[in-house]
Order: structure tokens, then sequence, then C-alpha cells
């Protein structure tokens, strides 16, 4: 079977003198480390790439067009329909980078665990970083926001309502000048919440009720964890999102992501000239990436407010 190695100390036994001779292991740990771990990318569709650092869009694209199916009767000309479009918006790539370093007393003392420290405390602060950006572009005026009609750690709180209604609002979701049936369509498919919701609703009978019968053995209250899935909404964690607030939306229509830059890791190379990594006696492994963030239909996410009472 196959081992998985994300440190220097899984598998074969590395000290960190092969890390210097092996200048690309470092970088290689750090984009495993790093894969499928952004939240822009589990929220937002990837829109290729721009080699300009800039992308023009449009917010909020009518999905109808300007007008309805005709009749015709034998003979007559079949109309043309065009599409509408939202507000003209600009996106800007920002760079984000942050680098490592080894030095040569972590290689004379074989200090393989501050190595293995650095690689985690990267991949945690570029997950944080991304996390930061996703969320402050979500909390855009542009995107919807609906109090719940008491604190999901009340008595009265009543979770399940509060995101069926919040469902309703995004499914039903409009277009200013739109006709009276005539919807976005967005179809919500997530829930984005804090992890320490969870002693909130692990004691709200509302969300304990659910899990009755043959599905009592994955109620909140036996896992002790947040269910995968609730009320059809696909669930995902995220510390750096608001405890007080949830995020319903559907997935990949929200917003993009596109990069000048994407994520990429150099080798570790010495800080200075001469032996020993230069006047410092260091190596370094940098990460960078430039990235561009856009919402092209906030009507397709809304925020719940006040899930928590101060």
């Amino acid at each position: 079977m196959a081992t998985s190695i994300v440190s220097v100390s899984d598998g074969s036994r590395f000290t960190v003198s092969d890390l210097i001779k092996q200048p690309l292991f470092v970088p290689t740990k750090l984009k495993e480390l790093m894969e499928n771990q952004f939240i822009s990318e589990a929220l937002f569709r990837n829109a290729g790439a721009n080699p300009a650092g800039v992308v023009a869009y449009r917010e909020g694209d009518p999905t109808f067009l300007d007008r309805d199916v005709q009749e015709i009767a034998e003979f007559g000309e079949i109309p043309v329909a065009t599409g509408e479009l939202g507000l003209p918006r600009t996106a800007f790539a920002v760079k984000k980078a942050l680098g490592i370093r080894v030095s040569k007393e972590m290689i004379d003392e074989n200090n393989v665990d501050a190595v293995n420290k650095q690689m985690t405390g990267l991949r945690n602060t570029f997950i944080r970083a991304n996390d930061r950006s996703a969320k402050a572009l979500l909390q855009s005026n542009a995107v919807p926001t609906m109090p719940v009609s008491a604190g999901w750690d009340t008595t009265n709180g009543k979770p399940r309502t509060d995101i069926v209604r919040a469902i309703e609002k995004v499914s039903t979701a409009a277009p200013a000048e739109a006709t009276a049936d005539e919807y976005y369509g967005f179809q919500p498919d997530t829930l984005v919440v804090h992890p320490g919701l969870l002693a909130t609703l692990m004691d709200n009978e509302q969300i304990l009720k659910v899990f009755n019968g043959n599905v009592a053995g994955e109620s909140i209250a036996y896992t002790g964890a947040i269910p995968g899935q609730l009320l059809g909404l696909n669930v995902i964690q995220s510390r750096t999102f608001p405890i007080d607030k949830a995020l319903i939306l559907e997935r990949g229509t929200v917003g993009f992501y596109s990069d000048t830059r994407p994520l990429q890791f150099t080798a570790l190379y010495p800080e200075g000239n001469g032996p020993n990594g230069g006047a410092r006696e260091t190596w370094r492994s940098d990460a960078s990436h430039k990235r561009a963030l856009g919402l092209d239909q906030p009507k397709a996410a809304i925020w719940l407010t006040g899930l928590v009472t101060p």
C-alpha cells in the first residue's frame, strides 16, 4: 500500500541535510499540503487565467432573454431576442506570498521538527489568508442578509426554519425589473458555518429531532460533529467565517477566481552568496500566487445573521 508523505518525517527517514541536497522536496510537500484547501476554490468557479492581472465582468446578468418565446404564423418571421447585461465591474489580481527558512543550525542539529512546523505554519497561514479574502468579498453589500427569527442558542431558536427561509430567498431571487415568475433560477447547495456553532446546534431541539429512528446514530448529539449535509445543503466549515453568521449559496455561481500566477513554490535556495547559505547561513523556499476574485451573481448567496446572542 502506498504511504502518503505530508511531512519530512513521513516515509523514509530524511535529515535536514537531505532537504538541502534535494531542494525540490520542501516545495513538493508544501504543494501537497495546500492542494484543495482553499475555500475560494470550493465556493467559486475557476474563470481561467488573466495574464493582464485584471478581469472585467458584469454583476447580476439576467438569466432570461429580453422577450418571450413567440407564436409564429405560417410564413411568419421568427424574431430574435437578446440577452441583457448586468452592471460592469472590474476585479484586480493581488499577489500574495510568504516564505520559510532552513538555518545552518537546523542542519547541524538535524532539527526536523522545526522544518515541519514551518511547513505546517505556511500552509495554515496561506489557507487563513485565502479564507479571509473570500469572506471579505462575500461580505459585500451586494450579498443579501436575513436575520434569523431568534438566536439558535436560545429556546426559541429555529435553525431548520431559518435555513429553509434562506433557501427560498435565494431560489426566488430575481432581477429588479423581472416579471412575477422570472427568477434567476439559483439552486442553493452549500452552507458555510464556523465550526464553533457545533455546541449551539447540539443543544437545539429542532436540529436534534431530525435524527430519529434509523438515523439516530447520525445525530449530532451522538457523533459530536456538524453533519456533512443539512437540509440538502453540503456543509463547509471555516474558522475564519463569523460564528454569528451562516452563508447559504449556490457553489460555482455566486462568484469566480482567476489566476495571473497559479500557486507556486520555489526550490530551496541559499539566501546569500558563498558557502553555508551566505552570510545568514540560511536557505529558503517561497510560496506565491496572484489571484483575482469577483462576485458576478451576488444574489446566489445569502447571509443568515444573529445566530448566537451577544
